[in-house]
């Protein structure tokens, strides 16, 4: 599947190189179509939604595979997807939002709303710090046997004590802000920190604030059974994400009622779901500027940099690429239990790439890897 997905990829770029406004858009899909099957990319296995958009040159969007298994749905432009760690970015734009209107400062420590947390010997935790991973704090998933408010799943509430009660199994990792080290734990608590302070749960202040201005209609945030649309809007039937197992059979992973239902439903650092469609709107709220201030958007797109001298790629919930000090590309990848995911914005070609897949044998940085590699060599 990896072989082939880089093929799609070379496949794609070439006919992106190829094509010019005047070409239609059914040869672009024909030309993808052919060699995406020729190279296993089959009509009975998990696949992948793929989104191509440059403004006034490319717009395709399309599926390849199946969303389920067992019903034998297939992959279209609105078949909804976990998101997994795409979901940081939106939370970190909700933070900031919060910070413009006043309703929190990134600088202010992040026991000012989360007063559970333990008291570190290196100074004070700041929202920045998680904004950026500099926070030193230890992976959440690894807590053992935290109490559930619950009786079948997690919620964010569940961890936040945790980091005090097993601070002696589980301490920080490094002193705050002395290097980067991603971690899931920084996005879980600034979910947390958005639902205190909108006094929201961290799905509705996303939908009201996020999700409904930007016409993202159908995406929501997985963090209770009531939370899932039922039933689900016309079309956006909520794929199953699938691991390879023994003997090269798929082994159903992760999913939402009413095909499954999970015990993990901490948000903030995953846990939205959403389409092709939705990434489209997404993708067009971000060049218009809806949600940030230019100053603010600014600040989501700078580097860290740490006391140990070092700059790191990463700024807001965003992962971010420089060529000779400029930024030229920004997005994020997600990975979760069959579910491969990535946003991308190709700041110097102008273009964005969006793919959804629900099977866990394939990496999305290849394809953007091979696609940047062919456009350049033109």
């Amino acid at each position: 599947m990896r072989r082939a997905i880089r093929i799609l990829c070379r496949c794609l770029a070439a006919a992106l190189l190829l094509l010019n406004n005047a070409v239609a858009d059914d040869q672009l899909t024909e030309a993808i179509d052919r060699l995406a099957a020729s190279e296993g990319i089959t009509d009975d296995g998990p696949g992948v939604a793929v989104l191509v958009f440059q403004p006034g040159k490319i717009n395709f969007r399309k599926g390849y595979g199946l969303a389920d298994l067992k019903s034998a749905a297939p992959i279209t432009t609105r078949t909804m997807f976990e998101l997994a760690s795409i979901s940081k970015q939106f939370t970190a734009t909700a933070i900031l939002i919060l910070h413009e209107r006043g309703a929190l400062s990134v600088d202010e420590d992040v026991r000012k709303y989360l007063p559970e947390l333990p008291v570190y010997r290196s100074g004070p935790i700041r929202i920045r710090d998680l904004l950026t991973h500099t926070s030193g704090l230890p992976d959440y998933m690894k807590f053992d046997d935290p109490p559930a408010r619950h009786s079948t799943y997690w919620v964010n509430e569940d961890y936040v004590g945790e980091f005090a009660r097993q601070k002696n199994d589980f301490p920080l990792g490094f002193a705050t802000g002395r290097k980067y080290e991603y971690s899931n734990s920084n996005y879980l608590l600034l979910g947390t920190i958005i639902a205190r302070v909108s006094k929201k749960s961290y799905g509705t202040f996303l939908h009201d604030e996020i999700f409904a201005p930007a016409e993202m209609r159908h995406t929501f945030a997985y963090e209770s059974p009531q939370a899932v649309p039922e039933p689900p809007p016309a079309g956006c039937l909520r794929a199953i994400g699938y691991q390879e197992g023994k003997g090269q059979q798929w082994r159903a992973g992760w999913g939402a009622p009413p095909a499954r239902n999970e015990r993990y439903l901490s948000v903030g650092d995953g846990g939205i779901w959403s389409n092709l469609e939705d990434m489209a709107a997404w993708d067009a709220a971000q060049r218009s500027g809806t949600f940030l201030k230019p100053a603010t958007r600014t600040f989501s797109l700078l580097p860290t940099k740490t006391r140990n001298g070092k700059q790191n790629d990463y700024g807001c919930g965003l992962e971010l690429e420089f060529e000779n000090g400029k930024l030229i590309g920004y997005g994020h990848d997600g990975s979760w239990d069959g579910f491969r995911t990535i946003y991308w914005r190709d700041l110097k070609a102008d273009r964005t790439a969006v793919l959804l897949g629900n099977r866990n044998d394939f990496d999305p940085y290849d394809i953007l890897e091979s696609l940047d590699e062919l456009i350049q060599d033109d």
